[in-house]
Parts: C-alpha cells; sequence; structure tokens
C-alpha cells in the first residue's frame, strides 16, 4: 500500500476545495486572479503570472508579484505589457506550444530560453529571480487555452527556492481544471453573446418592418437599463430600498429589446397608419371630384333646358343651388381632408358634421345611388385621437398577447426566466386600466412599471412615428406628469428619470 507524505494530502486536499472554488465562480475576472493565488498559495509562490493564447501569441492577463507589491490584470490595474509571441525560445509561448511544463531551478544556469527579460527586470529593480515553474492550461479538447507561470517558491523565511518536483503535478491538476471551467465560461458566454445578438437582429427585423419604428426597440432597451440603474443609486422615496444585481439589469435590458416582438404578426396598414383614412383618401377625393362633375353636368342641363324654355325664376333657383351646393361640395372635401389629419381632434360636432357629410347621396355611373362617405370612411374619420379605429386598435394591443405567447415558447436561462412577463406587461397601468390583463397596483413590479414608463416617453419624443410629430421634451415630461396623476404611470419612478435626465445616456 503506498503512503503519501501529508505535503502531498495536503496538496490534494488543496487542489478538491479549489476545484469547488473555481466551479462556482461566475465573474471570469474574479476566477483567473484566484488561479494564480492559489497556485502561489499552494507553492509558496512570490510571483505568478497568468497568459491566455489569443491567436498567435500569448496576452498577459493576471500579474502578482508579493515582494514588489504588484498586483495587476483581472479586477486590478490594466496590464499594458505587449504579448508575448509564440516562439519556442520563450519559455511561456513553449509551454503552450509543447504543451509541456517546465519547471527551472535557476533561471541564470538555464540555456535552452531567452530570460533576457527577467534579467533586466532584475537588474532595474533589484529583484532577484531564481526559479520558475511553467504550467499550460490545458482543457479537455487537449487544447491550450493559457499558461500559467509561477516564480520564486520561497522557504519558510521566504528565501527562493526551486520549486518542488511534486507541485508540477499538483500545478498541473490546478491548470488542467481552471482551463476546462475557462473554457466552459468562455462558451457560456459565447452562447449568451450569440442569443443577445439573435435578439437584437430580431428586434431590429421587426423595427425594420415600418419607418416609423426604426429605433423604437433600442432605446426602449437602453432607457430601461439606464433607468434601473438610476434606482440603483436612488436613496430617497418608494424605491430607496430597491436593486438591480446585474443579472436583473440585464434581464430587463432583455424585455425591452423584446417588449414588441409581437408586432411581427401586426399588419402594416395598422402599423404604418398615419391618418384616419389612409390609403383611402385618394379614393374619396376621386369620389368628390366625380360628385362635382356630376352635380355640375346636372346643373348645366338643367340649366340649357330652362334657357331653352324662357323660365327666368327657375332658372334664378337653380343658380342659387348650384351656388350652394358646388360650396358645400368643396366644404366637404376640405372638410375630411383637415379630419384625417391626425393632429385634428374629433368632438361630438365635428362626429355630427361627418355623418352629415355621409348622408349625401349621388348617382355613380351603373345609376344606383351611393352615400358620399362609406361606412368604413365615416368610422376612421369618427376616431377622437391618433389614427386607429377600435378594431384596428384592438389588433395594434394584441402585439403584447402574442409577445407574451412568442416568450414563453424560449427557454430562457435561469436570470433570465422573467423576460416574457416584463415584455408582455409593458401596456399595463397602474390604475388597472391597462392591457392586456388589466393589472394595478402591486400587481405590476417595478420592472414593468420601468418599460411602461421609458416606452411612453420614447413614443412621445420619437420623430420617426407616422401619427404625430416629435414632441419637445419639456411637453413630453408634461404628458407623463399627467399620466402618473391620472394613475397610469409611477411618479417616483419619472421623478428618477427626470432627476437623472436619463435620455442624455442614450446614442442617437
Amino acid at each position: 500500500m503506498r503512503v503519501y507524505s501529508p505535503e502531498i494530502l495536503e496538496s490534494v486536499e488543496d487542489i478538491l476545495n479549489i476545484g469547488i472554488a473555481l466551479s462556482s465562480e461566475k465573474n471570469k475576472n474574479k476566477l483567473l486572479e484566484m488561479i494564480v493565488t492559489e497556485a502561489r498559495r499552494i507553492t509558496n509562490a512570490d510571483g505568478g503570472t497568468l497568459y491566455l493564447c489569443e491567436s498567435d501569441h500569448l496576452t498577459f492577463r493576471i500579474m502578482q508579484n508579493e515582494t514588489m507589491n504588484t498586483f495587476q490584470g483581472g479586477q486590478g490595474e490594466e496590464i499594458t505589457i505587449p504579448p508575448l509571441p509564440l516562439k519556442l525560445e520563450n519559455v511561456s509561448s513553449y509551454a503552450a506550444i509543447t504543451h509541456q511544463s517546465v519547471n527551472i531551478p535557476n533561471v541564470y544556469q538555464a540555456e535552452q530560453f531567452d530570460f533576457s527579460g527577467p534579467k533586466k527586470f532584475d537588474e532595474a529593480t533589484g529583484y532577484h529571480t531564481l526559479s520558475m515553474l511553467v504550467i499550460p492550461l490545458e482543457n479537455h479538447e487537449e487544447e491550450v487555452i493559457g499558461v500559467l507561470q509561477l516564480i520564486n517558491a520561497r522557504d519558510v523565511n521566504k528565501k527562493p527556492i526551486p520549486f518542488a518536483s511534486h507541485f508540477e503535478k499538483v500545478i498541473s491538476s490546478l491548470a488542467s481544471q481552471a482551463a476546462i471551467f475557462l473554457t466552459n465560461m468562455n462558451l457560456l458566454n459565447d452562447i449568451e453573446n450569440l442569443f443577445n445578438s439573435f435578439v437584437e437582429v430580431m428586434a431590429t427585423a421587426i423595427d425594420s418592418r415600418t419607418p416609423y419604428n426604426a429605433n423604437h426597440t433600442r432605446r426602449v432597451a437602453l432607457l430601461a437599463g439606464e433607468l434601473a440603474k438610476a434606482v440603483n443609486r436612488t436613496a430617497e422615496g418608494k424605491w430607496a430600498e430597491a436593486y438591480f444585481n446585474e443579472d436583473e439589469v440585464a434581464q430587463l435590458v432583455m424585455a425591452g429589446w423584446l417588449h414588441d416582438i409581437g408586432k411581427i404578426t401586426t399588419p402594416l396598414e395598422v402599423m404604418n397608419k398615419a391618418t384616419r383614412i389612409e390609403k383611402d383618401l385618394e379614393l374619396v377625393m376621386q369620389r368628390f371630384d366625380y360628385i362635382c362633375s356630376s352635380t355640375k353636368t346636372l346643373y348645366l342641363e338643367k340649366k340649357l333646358a330652362l334657357m331653352e324654355a324662357n323660365g327666368q325664376k327657375e332658372l334664378e333657383e337653380l343658380e342659387n343651388w348650384w351656388e350652394k351646393e358646388s360650396a358645400f361640395i368643396e366644404y366637404a372635401r376640405e372638410f375630411v381632408l383637415k379630419v384625417d389629419n391626425p393632429g385634428t381632434f374629433v368632438d361630438k360636432e365635428t362626429v355630427e358634421k361627418i355623418h352629415e357629410i355621409a348622408s349625401r347621396t349621388f348617382i355613380d355611373h351603373s345609376g344606383a345611388e351611393q352615400p358620399w362617405l362609406r361606412k368604413k370612411e365615416v368610422i376612421c374619420l369618427s376616431v377622437s385621437k391618433g389614427t386607429l379605429t377600435s378594431e384596428e386598435r384592438q389588433i395594434m394591443e394584441d402585439h403584447v398577447v402574442l409577445t407574451g405567447k412568442m416568450l414563453e415558447k424560449i427557454p430562457f436561462t435561469k436570470k433570465l426566466r422573467n423576460v416574457p412577463f416584463f415584455a408582455a406587461i409593458h401596456h399595463e397601468h397602474i390604475n388597472g386600466n391597462g392591457y392586456p390583463n388589466g393589472l394595478a397596483g402591486d400587481e405590476i413590479p417595478i420592472e414593468g412599471r420601468i418599460l411602461a414608463l421609458v416606452d411612453v416617453f420614447d413614443a412621445l419624443t420619437a420623430s420617426d412615428r407616422p401619427y404625430k410629430k416629435a414632441l419637445p421634451l419639456e411637453q413630453a415630461l408634461k404628458i407623463l406628469g399627467f399620466m402618473v396623476k391620472d394613475g397610469e404611470l409611477d411618479g417616483d419612478l419619472l421623478d428618477i428619470f427626470i432627476n437623472g435626465k436619463l435620455w442624455d445616456n442614450i446614442p442617437d
């Protein structure tokens, strides 16, 4: 039965504990620092450097030296040293190229490698580089992704000594674990970046369906993230205790990117409807031209007949009729053009005039009697605000329901699990009059309130909407204030939004 020394057993226990710690670390910079720190602790090394393989060179990522009080890279001071080319004469590059560990008892007696760099460093600083242990970080696919270089093992009196041979296997085991964890972390980051890019591509595609929505999704996502961070900085008010960690901010931003994904099924004639009648306006104008022309023809025919019959009194009555009729036709035409403009507010009196015009009839070319305005046109012109009829508005509002259904089909990771819910409640109002679920009060989490606020803000200030011009900032903020008074938006969040002038943080 083989008996292991206490040092070996202690090292094995160290490796097991470090492996557990490495596996639980999610921050790459902290992970890299942990690898060097723990390797130094196990070997009692004075210094350590961690390189990562990038293309045809090694990049410095962590540099530690206890004697020189140097702790660079990772979360510390930035390393500005240029990368090392992959050449065999450099010991770290050699380890990366050959996949072999190198244990050098005395740098000044080693002839295989070029140690002019460490020697110049020693000469300039008074430091003495003695021993070096260089270990490649090789993952489960036998790919070297980095190199760990330890400098100057020390005895109990902190005097530099060579690295004991058994440390080669111990640190190689640590390096192997570290390489696997780094590879997995890089793979997860790559998958996450791919997913984020895919989401942005989808959002861009949806916005690109209409020129009137070109940057809306991006602005909402960025504004939502800025407002969440501003909440973190807030020490007063309702949301003083609220805090978004990094993952929660990412989740909210993701919900912002996806909040309008349901619009992929919204008909363009609804999304792009710039006026009340929109595409039918030309047909209505042609109808008025026909009415005017046919009425004038009727007038001329009657006038000719009366002139032949010498009916002077009837002729005067006909002239009066034609004067009033032609004036009303022109009035009706101009009135329809005016009401078609979404900037015109349609009140009860306006609706009555619309119905008055619609009640008039004419005889078409086939001899059939037709109204001046058709039922659909009357409905469109009677819209009080905006351009959408109640039916069209319902179609537009249904995008929220579809957003929720579509996102529920996506297997989001744990940290993004609430994205479907947050994205689907950006039109809910605190007073319960929002849609699609009529949530009220505390039923709407802060994430939903943030998305609702920034969505309205962008709708008011965006210059790419079909039914209105962009409002000046002051007027837009005033409207948001009215919405707070009406119980639609969160007033505390609006205060944070305004005090931080968060719109200034969003690039055009």
